[in-house]
């Protein structure tokens, strides 16, 4: 009987042996995702206050003279100072400066309503400020595995005046 169970014992041991760099590459992949996740999920967030705040900063002179909402001038460069700052704290996660990243993002601001977004086909029922960008993530667990040191996350946000 001891026999049987130390040869079983010993093919155990081979078999977690043969199978722990299987165990160790799936467990670095998935925590590896779910850091993206996160760092996809903040930079999203990032994308919507920045809009928020640009839609928020309206023309304060078409306000009063019409009554009507409408981004300030201005809002363009709102979004894309506000969405560089709200990166800010995930700057060590990207393999780009905020601020370029910032930059280079789509930002399109539709004062009237009924403006159709070109970018993403949505036709907008009033003044709206949208930002769509490339946030570049490092993945040096990907770098490793699949040969992807960089992960490219889209973000899109768009907020209306109310």
């Amino acid at each position: 009987m001891t026999r049987t169970l130390r040869d079983e014992g010993g093919s155990l041991a081979l078999l977690v042996i043969l199978l722990l760099p299987t165990i160790l590459i799936v467990l670095t992949g998935v925590l590896e995702l779910g850091a993206v996740r996160v760092v996809a999920e903040r930079a999203r967030i990032a994308a919507d206050l920045a809009t928020l705040t640009a839609v928020n900063d309206q023309d304060d002179a078409e306000l009063a003279r019409s009554g009507a909402l409408r981004p300030a001038a201005d809002a363009e460069a709102v979004a894309r100072e506000h969405f560089a700052l709200n990166l800010g704290p995930l700057g060590g996660s990207l393999a780009a400066d905020p601020v370029s990243i910032a930059h280079d993002a789509d930002v399109a601001v539709f004062a009237t309503a009924g403006a159709v977004d070109p970018v993403t086909g949505h036709v907008y029922a009033s003044s709206t400020v949208r930002l769509a960008a490339d946030v570049p993530v490092r993945t040096p667990a990907f770098a490793a595995l699949l040969a992807r040191p960089v992960t490219v996350v889209h973000v899109v946000s768009a907020s209306s005046a109310r």
